[in-house]
């Protein structure tokens, strides 16, 4: 049986508008809840410019080879779908790892904005005037153990994603043109409003370097770069697909990622300013969303909007990078003939169902084991995120990158050259398979 006749991929309407939802897809909730915490306690700005680094030599040739190979694809055969942009059984493979990995990254992240959700009512009824971090464990635990209200708001942010989805490239772009400009400009507000407290100068030494060992520096900053931005989820090999020829992929891949490092330093200096200025310290992850947000809601003047505001960016941050992490899989269901509004609501009743199995995970269906000396105490929660992390996403980055590296042809017809000649292959080939291996091996960690 012949392929249904594809409908003609669009464009990105502009190189500007492409670029936004290729920032927000770069600059997910994990970047913005985590480096407040990495920037006070490993170095200041010494640990962005290690993390600068890290990202030159581990995204930049990846993500730009993602996008050369994407629009490759298109101008190949666009009703192949996504499938055929990497050629051979590894390539294939790997493209599978990408595509499941990101889908059950997603899966978590949905149900940590339905949590994210969930407290912002509470938020700005000034329910956390009075909390303590006591009072604050025991808030979540109840919420996790009668979650009604969470997975009521994880199907409404579900939906929310995949509304997008259906729409298409129009719908994503109209996406990051509202909502990444937005998410900036919160960041410069929540500064300006730190300042205009009193203790705000007390973050200051933070920021600068505070001495922290090299090597532990390197490994975070490594693992960071490469899970904050979400390699491995091929996001920008399907956003390739939609690239106009005359964008350079080099030359837009170093722009984002000079701009990525920018905008997670203002938003890590954003927030950690403002837990300062409310005599806390930043804490990691999780416990900086549910404990240190509500403390600063309470302990601050106008922190309940403040508060809800940097919720609301977190919810914004989480939505510009599902439908990046989610567009691979919708491509590759286009290529077999599943409309994207099918394909959409197919998806998304699968991230519920796992986020309802996550979610009982964490209390009625929760059991322990210890994974390389850790231990982990939320069953399928923890076993999704260990084969996502430690396994998919790995597999993809490095499996893509290596394939991509060694297919000559897909280099002779990308048209513009990177601007490093022959190197290029060679980093596909050998540094960024090296540098992923480095990541899981001496740095494994669970986002959030």
């Amino acid at each position: 049986m012949s392929r249904p006749p594809a409908h003609p991929l669009a464009l990105w309407s502009s190189p500007s508008r492409f670029f936004l939802a290729a920032l927000g897809a770069l600059g997910g909730m994990d970047t913005f809840s985590e480096f407040p915490y990495l920037m006070t306690h490993y170095g200041g700005l010494a640990f962005v410019a290690v993390y600068m680094g890290a990202l030159l030599a581990v995204a930049w040739p990846l993500l730009a080879a993602e996008l050369a190979f994407g629009r490759r694809q298109r101008l190949t055969d666009a009703t192949a779908g996504l499938a055929q942009a990497v050629s051979g059984r590894l390539g294939r493979w790997a493209l599978g790892a990408a595509v499941l990995g990101g889908f059950l990254m997603f899966c978590y992240v949905a149900v940590v904005t339905g949590w994210i959700l969930s407290y912002l009512p509470m938020v700005l009824g000034d329910g956390f005037r009075a909390a303590t971090p006591s009072f604050l464990g025991a808030y979540f635990d109840h919420m996790v153990a009668a979650p009604g209200t969470p997975l009521a708001w994880e199907a409404f942010f579900l939906l929310l994603v995949f509304l997008v989805l259906g729409g298409g490239v129009r719908a994503i772009e109209d996406l990051a043109y509202v909502l990444m400009p937005g998410l900036l400009a919160l960041f410069v507000v929540l500064i300006l409003f730190a300042a205009s407290s009193g203790s705000f100068f007390v973050s200051a030494p933070f920021f600068i370097d505070q001495g922290a060992a090299p090597l532990p520096v390197l490994l975070i900053a490594l693992s960071q770069a490469f899970f904050g931005p979400g390699l491995g989820t091929a996001s920008f090999l399907a956003y390739g697909t939609f690239l106009p020829g005359r964008v350079s992929p080099g030359k837009i891949t170093l722009a984002l990622l000079v701009a990525q490092t920018l905008a997670a330093t203002l938003g890590g200096f954003a927030l950690a300013s403002l837990v300062f200025s409310a005599g806390l310290r930043p804490l990691a992850g999780g416990a900086f969303l549910f404990e240190t947000l509500p403390l600063v809601s309470a302990r601050l003047t106008h922190g309940v909007l403040v508060v809800a505001l940097c919720y609301g960016g977190l919810v914004a941050a989480a939505w510009l990078s599902a439908v990046a992490w989610l567009e691979p899989a919708m491509q590759i269901f286009a290529g077999r003939g599943i409309s994207r509004l099918r394909a959409a609501w197919g998806l998304g009743l699968t991230a519920f169902v796992i986020g309802v199995v996550l979610t009982l995970s964490l209390k009625s269906w929760a059991f322990s084991f210890t994974f390389f000396g850790r231990l982990k105490t939320f069953g399928l929660l923890d076993v999704l995120m260990i084969l996502a992390v430690n396994v998919l996403l790995p597999v993809g980055a490095g499996g893509l990158s290596a394939r991509m590296g060694w297919d000559d042809a897909g280099f002779l017809g990308m048209g513009r050259r990177f601007g490093v000649g022959r190197l290029w292959p060679w980093l596909l080939r050998i540094l960024v398979p090296t540098l992923v291996l480095v990541v899981i091996v001496s740095a494994p960690r669970l986002i959030l």
